[in-house]
C-alpha cells in the first residue's frame, strides 16, 4: 500500500502565491483598461462619422441646422428613431436608455454577468441615437461598454461572482476615465455608483483600469480637457452662501428632471405605443425643439463651452435650459440609447451660469464671473441626479486642478444631495431600476439574498392533503408528520389552500363533535401567499417579514395553483448564514 502525503506550504510560500495572484488580478484590470480605452476612442471617432453622415461634414450641429431647411432638422431625428426602434425591440432591449442602470442591475441581480453582445449593440445604438441628434449623453453608454468588457473577460476566465462584479466596475471606471481624461473621477464613479457594496481592497484593480484607460485616451485624443474651463477664483467667503443656494436650486432642478423623464415614459405606456415606434415619435418632438433651439441636439457640450467662455447672454441660457430639459426627458423617456450624466452637466452649467449672472447683477464687486458659477452648477446637478457627490466633486476638480474650487463644490454638491434625498429619495439611476421592479438597497446582506434563487433552496418533498380529509385524520397525520404546514389540493391536484398548526389549534377544543364532520377545506387558509422558483431569496425574506408564516409554497410561473415545492424560513436563514461564511473565507 502506497501512501501519499500532502505538501504543507510555508508562510513565505503562501505569501508568494498570494502575491502572484494579486499581480494576475492587476494584469486583468489593466487589460480591461486598455480594451475599454480603445473602445471609448473608437466610439468617439465612430460618433463623429455618424454625426457627419446625418448632418453633413460640419460637426457643429448648431451651424449645421442653420444651413438646413426646417423639415430636414425634424426628419433626421425621426429617421434615426425609425431605424433604432425595431433594433431595440427585437434584438437588444438591454441597449435602451442610459446604460448605467443596466450595469447596476447586473451587479445586484445577475452576479455581474452582462451578455457578450451588449458591447457591440450598445455602441451601435448609442452612436445612432447621438448621431441623429437625440438629446442624450455618451458617458453612460461608454460605462455600459466598459462594464460589459470587464464582465465578459471575467466570465471567459470563469472567475467567482465577486470578481465578476469587481471587473465590471473596473470597466465602468475605465469608461468614465477615458471619456473625461479624469482617472480619479472614473475610480470614484465605479465605487460610489456602480458597486453598491464597495470594499477598499478592490480599489487597486479599479484604479489600474482607470489609469490605463486614461493613458490610451491620451495617446489617441490628447490630454486636452473636455470643456473650455475658466480660471476659478473665490473672491470672498461671502460667496459660500450663494453656492449653497445654487446647490439647493440644482437639487430641485434634478427632481424636476427625473420626474419629467418618468412622465414621458408613463405617457407612452398610457397611450400603449409600440416600443419600436417610440424613438421615432420622440424624434419628431426633439426635432421640433431643435427648430427653436438647436443647442438641444446631441450631447450639448457646445452650450456648456459657450457658457464657460461667457459667449451666451442670460435670455439665451434660459431658452436653452428649458429646451434641453424637455428634449432630454423626451429622448430618455421614449427609449433612445444614451446617458444621463452629460445632460446633467449641461443643465447644471446653464443653471449655474444664470445664477451667476443674477448674483453679479446684485453684487458685482463681491461675486466672481458667471462662468465660475457654471462650473460649480455642473457638479451640483450631477450630485443631485446621481446622488454621488464625491464623483461630481472630483469630475469638476480634475477639469480645473484648482484647490480653491473644492469648498464651493462641496457646499453646492452636498446641498443638492440633501434636497433630492429629502424631497425625492432616489437617484436617477435608482429611479429607472425601481420602475422595473428592481429595488437597490445598500448593504451586502440584502444583495447576497438577491443573488440566491428560490429554486436552489426549496424542498420538493412536502406533505399535501385532499380538501375533503376529515379533521380527525388530519390531526392524526399532523401528530406523525414532521411538516408544520400542509398544502391542500383539489381533485385536479391544484392548490386551494394551506393548513397550519395554528388552524388546527382553533378546532382542538371541539375535537369530539367535529372529528368526522369538519373537513380540511373548512379550516384551511384560503388566501395563500406563494412564491415562484425563479424569484430570489430577498423576495422570500420580505414575504416572511410581512406575515407570521414559516413556510412558503413554491408555485409554477405558468400556473399559480400548481405547487412544485416549499421554502422554509429556517432554510432561508441557513442559506444566508452559509453564504456569508463563504464570502468571509473568500475575502
Amino acid at each position: 500500500m502506497v501512501t501519499t502525503r500532502s505538501r504543507v506550504f510555508s508562510p513565505r510560500e503562501r505569501m508568494r502565491g498570494h502575491g502572484w495572484r494579486i499581480v494576475f488580478l492587476l494584469l486583468i484590470a489593466a487589460t480591461i483598461g486598455v480594451v475599454t480605452g480603445t473602445l471609448a476612442v473608437a466610439f468617439r471617432y465612430l460618433l463623429l462619422e455618424t454625426t457627419a453622415l446625418f448632418w453633413g461634414e460640419s460637426y457643429d450641429l448648431v451651424a449645421a441646422t442653420a444651413a438646413m431647411p426646417w423639415y430636414l432638422v425634424v426628419a433626421i431625428p425621426v429617421a434615426g428613431g425609425l431605424i433604432l426602434g425595431p433594433i431595440l425591440e427585437r434584438f437588444a432591449p438591454e441597449a435602451r436608455g442610459a446604460g448605467v442602470p443596466e450595469v447596476i442591475e447586473s451587479v445586484v441581480t445577475r452576479e455581474g454577468n452582462i451578455r457578450h453582445r451588449t458591447t457591440l449593440f450598445k455602441m451601435f445604438c448609442t452612436t445612432l441615437s447621438l448621431g441623429c441628434g437625440a438629446s442624450v449623453g455618451r458617458e453612460g453608454p461608454v460605462v455600459h461598454i466598459g462594464s460589459s468588457v470587464g464582465s465578459s473577460l471575467a466570465q471567459l476566465m470563469k472567475l467567482s461572482p465577486e470578481w465578476k462584479r469587481v471587473f465590471l466596475a473596473c470597466g465602468a471606471a475605465a469608461g468614465i476615465a477615458a471619456t473625461f481624461n479624469a482617472p480619479m473621477a472614473g475610480m470614484l464613479f465605479a465605487a460610489e455608483i456602480i458597486l453598491v457594496d464597495f470594499q477598499i481592497n478592490y480599489l487597486s484593480q479599479i484604479a489600474v483600469s482607470a489609469v490605463t484607460a486614461t493613458v490610451v485616451s491620451h495617446r489617441f485624443l490628447g490630454s486636452f480637457p473636455t470643456f473650455d474651463v475658466p480660471a476659478f477664483q473665490l473672491l470672498s467667503y461671502w460667496e459660500i452662501p450663494l453656492y449653497l443656494i445654487l446647490g439647493v436650486l440644482a437639487g430641485f432642478l434634478a427632481i424636476v428632471f427625473i420626474q419629467l423623464i418618468n412622465r414621458v415614459e408613463d405617457s407612452c405606456n398610457l397611450m400603449k405605443l409600440p416600443l419600436w415606434s417610440r424613438p421615432a415619435l420622440g424624434g419628431v418632438l426633439v426635432g421640433g425643439l431643435a427648430l427653436l433651439s438647436p443647442y438641444v441636439l446631441g450631447v450639448g457640450y457646445q452650450a456648456i463651452n459657450e457658457v464657460l467662455t461667457a459667449d451666451l447672454v442670460p435670455a439665451v441660457m434660459v431658452a436653452i435650459l428649458l429646451a434641453k430639459l424637455a428634449a432630454t426627458a423626451i429622448s430618455v423617456g421614449v427609449g433612445f440609447s444614451g446617458g444621463i450624466f452629460a445632460p446633467s452637466l449641461v443643465l447644471g452649467g446653464l443653471l449655474g451660469g444664470l445664477f451667476g449672472c443674477l448674483a453679479q447683477a446684485f453684487a458685482p464687486h463681491l461675486v466672481a464671473e458667471f462662468p465660475v458659477y457654471a462650473l460649480v452648477g455642473m457638479a451640483a446637478m450631477v450630485s443631485g441626479t446621481t446622488l454621488a457627490p464625491i464623483t461630481a466633486i472630483f469630475t469638476i476638480f480634475e477639469l480645473t486642478y484648482n484647490f480653491e474650487i473644492i469648498l464651493p463644490l462641496m457646499t453646492s454638491c452636498i446641498a443638492s444631495l440633501v434636497i433630492v434625498q429629502s424631497f425625492y429619495g432616489l437617484s436617477i439611476y435608482e429611479t429607472r431600476l425601481v420602475r422595473r421592479g428592481v429595488k437597490i438597497v445598500r448593504g451586502r446582506d440584502i444583495n447576497l439574498l438577491r443573488s440566491l434563487l428560490v429554486a436552489d433552496y426549496m424542498e420538493q418533498d412536502f406533505e399535501q392533503i385532499d380538501e375533503r380529509m376529515p379533521l380527525g385524520q388530519l390531526v392524526a397525520l399532523a401528530q406523525e408528520s414532521s411538516y408544520p404546514h400542509f398544502v391542500v389540493v383539489n381533485d385536479e391536484g391544484r392548490m386551494v389552500g394551506m393548513v397550519s398548526m395554528r388552524d388546527l389549534k382553533a378546532c382542538l377544543s371541539e375535537m369530539g363533535e367535529l372529528c368526522e364532520l369538519v373537513v380540511a377545506s373548512e379550516i384551511m387558509t384560503h388566501k395563500v401567499i406563494t412564491i415562484t422558483a425563479q424569484q430570489n431569496l430577498e423576495a422570500a425574506f420580505e414575504l416572511f417579514e410581512k406575515k407570521p408564516i414559516s413556510t412558503l409554497p413554491v408555485v409554477s410561473t405558468r400556473d399559480g395553483q400548481h405547487v412544485v415545492g416549499v421554502l422554509k424560513k429556517t432554510t432561508l436563514i441557513h442559506a444566508y448564514n452559509q453564504n456569508i461564511l463563504k464570502i468571509g473565507v473568500e475575502s
